[in-house]
């Protein structure tokens, strides 16, 4: 691979990824949770500070193994080839064609309700177009798919910034009501623990994404310098845009309010601000905020998939996986792209669309073993720090603790997933052990 990507495509793609449609429903769901002003915004950027310590953490495994699929590379280095590939067979087998679809079909969905229609088979069109679309530019080479999401990232920082603006000092403010009614739960220690934990849920997963910037390292330039800098600034700046975009909503919509639309807080800001056009601009908004982590997912995943399997060509010589490995591990001679992994990613991922619709079922079923991955992932730093690393390289801020901070809090989830979902749990850690018997195959066949 060649290393064309420079500091502002990799923080394009790091805020590209993290801003989806999440942002524009998460605060209203928050409303449910908290009951007073300040609360949002200790929510917000608790948040925040648990996905810098993580994305602290994997800019210095990115910076020790600046290779594609740094996932795949920090996991077989620090504990081991199966680690690395049960992760790979995760992300290959479910999560990500499977997160493709669910952006993809929500894409459809925006789009038939931007242009009046409310057919399902043009909704699938959608979908399926924009998938093909960012398939072909990153086909096109690393520049393209880089250049694609400066673009689209700019694109929807300009309109979050609108929304902004128009919340802060074009709409009117809502009337200051004073709530006496307290969070359920939230006495002592433990419904301390407990109200903490309900926020952090519902507000966590809208910083998703910044993993997916590690898989494109083999292809950034200087990325001892950029990599580390586009994931510290890209999680601050999200951070900061996400704390003034509550901001603008609450000046407009009042926690109470919030709690009965927690759908409808960003159209009532932008018709508020904007009048009438607001809402169709908010939709539109979205589109493009859905369209760019959808892009940025397409450009990443690949990468990912191409480092897992390559690793394992020459064994599966023998086998019958081997024209899919060398398949997906072809990389375009005249482009140096994974040409065979975005193929394939782009493939899976219409399928998934033709066949579960949003696919967010079974994306639920591979949470716990997903999170248990980005887990070990943050705690190789522990293992390979000491092997890998020198004194003038960069160097996780705050070590060790850092990284301990959100492995602690991504095991509570974890604890709370089983508990609270053992039926999904259980599948998808029924799916993640299917990959034995395939890895074991893999050995038999040429030794890894």
């Amino acid at each position: 691979m060649q290393r064309k990507l420079g500091l502002w495509a990799v923080l394009a793609l790091v805020i590209g990824d993290m801003i989806g449609s999440g942002i524009f429903f998460t605060p209203g769901e928050l409303a449910r949770v908290a009951n007073a002003e300040w609360q949002v915004y200790f929510f917000w950027a608790l948040c925040g500070l648990i996905t810098l310590c993580g994305a602290l953490t994997l800019a210095e495994l990115a910076t020790l193994l600046p290779r594609a699929g740094v996932y795949y590379h920090a996991l077989t280095e620090a504990y081991g080839p199966f680690a690395g590939f049960l992760q790979g067979w995760v992300q290959m087998l479910v999560t990500g064609p499977g997160s493709i679809a669910g952006i993809a079909f929500l894409f459809g969905e925006l789009a038939n309700q931007i242009f009046g229609s409310d057919s399902p088979q043009l909704r699938l069109l959608w979908a399926i177009g924009a998938i093909l679309i960012f398939a072909a530019v990153n086909l096109r080479g690393a520049s393209w798919g880089g250049r694609t999401q400066i673009i689209l990232t700019s694109a929807k920082l300009v309109g979050l910034g609108a929304l902004i603006f128009g919340g802060v000092w074009i709409a009117a403010p809502a009337e200051i009501v004073v709530a006496n009614a307290a969070a359920a739960g939230d006495s002592g220690l433990f419904g301390t623990f407990r109200f903490i934990g309900l926020g952090v849920a519902v507000v966590l997963f809208t910083y998703d994404g910044w993993i997916d910037a590690s898989h494109i390292a083999g292809e950034v330039r200087n990325p001892r310098r950029n990599f580390p800098l586009a994931m510290g600034a890209g999680v601050v700046v999200i951070t900061a845009v996400y704390l003034l975009v509550n901001f603008a909503f609450l000046r407009v919509v009042p926690l109470q309010e919030m709690r009965a639309n927690p759908t409808m807080v960003a159209s009532t800001v932008a018709e508020a601000a904007f009048g009438a056009a607001g809402g169709v601009a908010v939709n539109a908004l979205m589109w493009v905020s859905i369209f760019g982590a959808l892009g940025g997912l397409v450009m990443a995943l690949p990468r990912l998939f191409y480092a897992t399997v390559s690793a394992y060509v020459e064994s599966a010589s023998n086998s019958a996986f081997a024209p899919i490995f060398r398949g997906l591990a072809y990389l375009s001679p005249k482009t140096s792209v994974p040409g065979g992994a975005i193929l394939f990613t782009a493939g899976a991922a219409i399928v998934a669309l033709v066949f579960f619709g949003s696919f967010a079922k079974i994306v639920s079923f591979v949470l716990v073993p997903l999170q248990i991955m980005n887990i070990l992932l943050v705690s190789s730093v522990y293992r390979l720090r000491p092997r890998l690393g020198h004194a003038d390289a960069y160097q996780t801020p705050g070590y060790p603790w850092v990284p301990a901070i959100f492995i602690v809090v991504m095991a509570a989830f974890l604890v709370s997933a089983l508990v609270y979902n053992p039926v999904d749990s259980s599948i998808g850690i029924g799916l993640t052990l299917s990959g034995i018997p395939v890895y074991r195959l893999l050995q038999r066949s040429g030794g890894s």
